[in-house]
């Protein structure tokens, strides 16, 4: 047994035993972890679609020929990720047919097909997405436990090369996600120091270059700057440097907007085709806002040496400018399986900022990064409330995770029973503490950027609780946060047999359960007291769905549940029945509860 095979066998043992789960299923759950990043606890709450069941039950074997679904928020789209994951060593033709097809005929073409029960949550949230007027993309993984290249299996790689697209339809062997694990420890630990040395170019207008036309530089406070144009291949070295020294992009573009989007999205088609038409490619700085970057120090030349500009920089990073510096460097690396081995007369303007000043580099960030959303919750994984908050689960047996893949690199996330990432507890807190459900359910972006803005902003009404003080009232709200979500996702797991809209409903029946126990909320941790709050919440939900699908039949229109539970409309319908007056002191309340 190799290394490979010891390191994953590893993993799939703890979770065959932490979910009593066999070796197929913990196959599918620590393959679409690895690739999400998500805890092992989250996929098999929300992502995996084959979840274990009774050998009697009814939905055993109904998932739709899907083993894993998530829908992942951009801002103003959707990416609906979907899996199908084989615990074999053998990459089967029919079966990415059957796989693509399924998903196809599911999601794309709204066919209805038998055997669908178990996915027909993320078929309803795919419809009413679609109604609301948002883009979905989506994205298919097939993971299987082979290699793409074994000598003693030829036929995976014919399969390999046939079918996979990066970006659209990805193949991942084993080799593949021992890589990105591996990737994401390294990740986790400090990064080494990167020195790279930009070359500016000189004008081609003034010959006289004396400093301020090839390269543009100034000062504003602690801030300084440096504006220039490079070649196309340099921001590829920055690239292959970073990776050979730390062997991840995730360094360069740690303050960076989300991930790289592929050539399937718009915008970096048509980067690729500019870059790839040597009619256009010259154009390429003036259709381009090219990259920001800043870094820790920077060495500002005085003057030209052998004709050129020398800029040295340290720990650069790309704050934005991620899918401008992918597209170029995906291109160049395929010209290079061609024999070429540079992009000719292609340049890329750069704006180089020296600062270690956090509030500044957020403000920058913020400001450039215009056509793509932030990720929040990456902007607060380390601010101090996430790190007290951190502190305070492990010593209640939880790992709570603020970064993306931290479950597969941090050791004491393995020693801990249970993990959860730090924005799904936090959307739980905001359908519970804060009262809305509707919210919680419809946008993690939405909550995160709230959050955020309370962080940084003094005057924002949350500011007290997310000040990064030890005494703030939040850590003790996220406890009972927590327990009530962990519940729930329990109840939910019990039930999706009998109650048809039990998956849509668990930010609903949270908040039903925190406004029950809300003038004692030690009670949470009493399992009778909590099991009481459940079924008077259940039991609300329940009269209140019953009631509007009555409507919706009377007036001979379509019912959601997915778009009912996105709407404020099912929280003022559970208060009504429920017997809930609307607070208006609720910030008041949140600032000064201890329990």
């Amino acid at each position: 047994m190799d290394n490979k095979e010891l390191f994953i066998d590893g993993y799939l043992n703890r979770i065959s035993e932490q979910f009593g789960v066999d070796k197929d299923t913990s196959f599918e759950i620590f393959s679409i972890a690895a690739i999400t990043e998500r805890p092992f606890q989250e996929v098999y709450d929300d992502i995996q679609i084959r979840q274990k069941l009774d050998q009697d039950s009814n939905l055993k074997g109904k998932d739709g020929g899907i083993d894993g679904a998530v829908f992942v928020e951009q801002g103003g789209y959707y990416t609906l990720m979907v899996f199908q994951c084989k615990n074999s060593k053998t990459l089967k033709p029919n079966q990415l047919d059957k796989f693509r097809h399924d998903v196809d005929d599911l999601f794309i073409y709204g066919i209805a097909k038998p055997h669908t029960e178990l996915l027909q949550p993320k078929i309803s949230e795919y419809q009413q997405l679609s109604k609301d007027g948002f883009i979905i993309e989506i994205k298919y993984y097939f993971v299987y436990a082979g290699s793409n290249h074994d000598p003693n299996s030829g036929a995976n790689n014919q399969s390999y090369q046939a079918y996979h697209q990066p970006g659209e339809y990805e193949i991942w062997d084993a080799g593949a996600i021992y890589k990105k694990i591996s990737q994401l420890i390294k990740a986790q630990s400090k990064r080494k120091d990167i020195k790279f040395i930009f070359n500016p170019q000189t004008s081609n207008i003034i010959t006289s270059d004396r400093q301020g036309q090839g390269l543009y530089t100034y000062s504003v406070g602690n801030v300084r700057a440096a504006n220039f144009r490079i070649e196309a291949d340099e921001l590829c070295r920055l690239v292959e440097q970073e990776l050979s020294a730390n062997n991840t992009y995730e360094f360069l573009f740690s303050d960076n907007i989300r991930s790289f989007l592929g050539f399937k999205v718009r915008p970096n088609q048509r980067m690729k085709e500019t870059l790839t038409d040597p009619d256009s490619s010259i154009y390429f700085p003036l259709l381009n806002n090219g990259v920001t970057i800043i870094c820790e120090r920077m060495e500002i030349p005085s003057t030209l040496q052998s004709g050129k500009y020398i800029l040295p920089a340290y720990n650069p990073i790309i704050v934005n400018g991620l899918q401008t510096t992918r597209v170029i460097y995906e291109v160049l690396k395929k010209s290079r399986l061609k024999g070429v081995d540079r992009l000719q007369n292609v340049f890329v303007n750069v704006r180089l900022y020296e600062t270690s000043d956090t509030e500044i580099v957020e403000k920058i960030t913020d400001a450039t990064n215009t056509q793509t959303p932030i990720s929040y919750k990456d902007k607060v994984s380390n601010k101090d409330f996430n790190l007290y908050a951190k502190e305070i689960f492990a010593n209640q047996g939880i790992a709570y995770i603020t970064k993306r893949g931290e479950v597969f690199s941090n050791h004491l996330s393995k020693q801990l029973k249970s993990a959860i990432e730090s924005d799904t507890l936090l959307r739980f807190w905001y359908a519970t503490f804060y009262e809305e459900p509707e919210t919680a359910k419809n946008s993690v972006y939405e909550v995160m950027e709230v959050i955020f803005d309370a962080i940084n902003n003094g005057g924002h009404p949350l500011h007290r609780l997310f000040n990064g003080e030890k005494d703030s009232p939040i850590y003790q709200q996220l406890l009972y946060a927590y327990t009530i979500y962990r519940y729930v996702q329990t109840k939910k797991k019990d039930k999706q047999e009998t109650i048809e809209y039990i998956s849509h409903a668990t930010e609903l029946i949270a908040y039903g359960i925190y406004k029950y126990l809300e003038n004692n909320l030690r009670d949470v941790n009493d399992p009778n007291k909590l099991e009481e709050a459940y079924q008077f919440a259940l039991h609300i939900v329940d009269k209140i769905i019953k009631a509007q699908i009555v409507s919706y039949e009377q007036q001979e229109k379509s019912f959601s549940y997915s778009g009912y539970f996105r709407k404020p409309k099912c929280r003022f319908e559970y208060n009504l029945e429920a017997k809930i007056v609307d607070d208006d002191s609720i910030i008041e309340k949140l600032k000064s509860k201890y329990y």
